[in-house]
């Protein structure tokens, strides 16, 4: 321990020394790495199977606007049509269809306009939410005036947690609470909904339509079950309205398509990449040029070690180190501020919204923090604090003792 202390004393001194240079570093790598840490936790959302569509690859959505082979609209599918739609299917599936709406609620004396999904039971089966008070709607809660709603409507409207039984106003009526669900991003399938209703309270004001998903068995490959709801729709639009080739169909997809068509595909990776890449590069070039300055005031400090007998490699990992702890420090503060950036972002982009209580990031997925964050601030501490400690041992011992940069 004593050991420790006596190599980490002279760093300490150094940091202590250079307040103005340490707090830039520090700064400099806590915003880095906030908006790292944003932009891969949302790429995990967008690549990866999270809630509430974790099996995004087996669940096909089928389009709600039904088109001719010009392109012109018909008419919007309502649930009567995708029961007789499912008749085709011959696999045996889950589906959910659901309506959405616009409306007036009041909670705790409290006007505001919310969007609201009418679903079906099935519904639960079909996206997964994860449950953190009550329940899903029963078969006897379908038929009456109950709603489910996520934690960040909780948060919003009611001063405490314990929400189950309570009441709100719909359209004058009053529904009770039976169920709140985990926040989800924004980013993932259904992260747009925080309300939801028994689909019997639909009042279908402006329409009918209703947007459908079918969950496929397991082992089953995408092509496989895109053509099964292709089938089904053509044959459905052939018998019912004489389109020989709807241009509807081109919309049918696995949920996992979908997300990844919608924000760009393989652009969407190289994207990220591009992006991680500027945000590490352009703090590393400033942090290079203040730490080179920083270390030129240490050089004859150096040389002087050199001199008495530390190798090359000691005064290296010595000026790598204060660089290290430097860096992790504003690593940490960053993580630890990603969330209530998120909620600052929250609250400026989406608290006037109408469809709900939306989030960038409900939470951090720390297996993304551990396998991508930490890995990208090692190395961004090898270039900002590495390259400037080489070109400094580097240099012979009577340069060095001549003091300064060459």
């Amino acid at each position: 321990m004593e050991r420790i202390r006596i190599y980490f004393k002279p760093i300490w001194y150094n940091i202590v020394r250079h307040k103005a240079y340490a707090g830039f570093c520090v700064l400099g790598t806590m915003l880095t790495f906030v908006f790292i840490t944003i932009l891969l936790q949302v790429a995990y959302v967008i690549l990866c199977d999270t809630a509430p569509a974790i099996a995004a690859d087996r669940i096909v959505s089928v389009p709600f606007v039904l088109r001719d082979n010009k392109g012109e609209a018909v008419k919007g599918l309502n649930r009567s049509d995708i029961r007789t739609l499912m008749n085709n299917v011959r696999e045996d599936v889950r589906y959910t269809s659901y309506h959405y709406e616009a409306v007036d609620i009041m909670v705790n004396g409290r006007y505001d306009e919310y969007g609201i999904y009418f679903v079906d039971r099935d519904y639960w089966n079909v996206f997964q939410f994860e449950f953190v008070q009550g329940h899903f709607f029963t078969e006897g809660e379908m038929q009456m005036p109950c709603v489910i709603v996520n934690e960040n409507f909780v948060r919003s409207f009611f001063p405490d947690k314990s929400v189950i039984n309570k009441e709100i106003q719909i359209e004058g009526n009053t529904y009770r609470i039976t169920g709140v669900v985990a926040d989800v991003s924004y980013f993932a399938p259904q992260g747009k909904a925080s309300l939801w209703v028994p689909e019997k309270f639909s009042k279908n004001e402006s329409n009918d339509w209703v947007e459908t998903y079918i969950l496929y068995p397991e082992n089953m490959d995408a092509e496989t079950m895109v053509r099964s709801v292709t089938n089904a729709y053509q044959f459905f639009v052939k018998t019912y309205y004489n389109i020989d080739k709807s241009v509807s169909v081109r919309q049918i997809s696995t949920e996992k398509q979908f997300i990844r068509k919608m924000y760009g595909g393989d652009l969407f990776l190289s994207g990220v990449g591009v992006m991680i890449f500027i945000l590490l590069v352009v703090p590393v070039l400033n942090i290079v040029l203040l730490s080179m300055a920083n270390t030129s005031v240490q050089t004859r400090e150096i040389g002087l070690k050199r001199a008495l007998g530390a190798s090359k490699r000691t005064s290296f990992l010595f000026i790598l180190v204060e660089n290290l702890l430097l860096v992790i420090t504003g690593t940490v503060l960053g993580i630890l501020l990603t969330v209530p950036v998120c909620r600052g972002i929250d609250w400026i982009v989406f608290s006037n919204s109408i469809e709900g209580q939306m989030m960038l990031l409900p939470r951090l997925n720390w297996t993304i923090i551990f396998i991508s964050v930490l890995p990208l601030a090692l190395l961004f501490s090898f270039l900002s604090g590495g390259i400037p400690a080489y070109l400094t041992v580097k240099r012979p011992i009577i340069d060095m003792l001549k003091g300064g940069m060459k």
